[in-house]
């Protein structure tokens, strides 16, 4: 298992992008329906549940408009497990 996990871009949230990307098959990755690009999975933000796209070259990147895209930083696995313990102290 690989976990990835990616900061958030949207203006104000403090969430994580994770996805699991032990099982991403270079040799067939699909194609998404909805933006019609190669995409190997459509994680969520774990807080404000904004939608991105991992596409091939471990891009995660946000699709504003078609053909623009925001590719997001890279974060450690431990910041999004000290943001989770933070959201439960709350």
């Amino acid at each position: 298992m690989a976990i990835e996990a990616h900061k958030c871009n949207q203006p104000g949230c403090k969430g994580f992008v994770v996805f699991d990307n032990a099982d991403f098959d270079f040799d067939d990755i699909q194609t998404d329906e909805k933006y019609g690009c190669y995409a190997f999975a459509r994680p969520a933000c774990s807080e404000c549940g904004t939608e991105f796209l991992v596409i091939p070259h471990y891009i995660v990147a946000e699709v504003k408009d078609f053909g623009e895209i925001e590719e997001l930083k890279s974060a450690c696995i431990t910041e999004f497990e000290r943001r989770r313990r933070e959201l439960r102290k709350v």
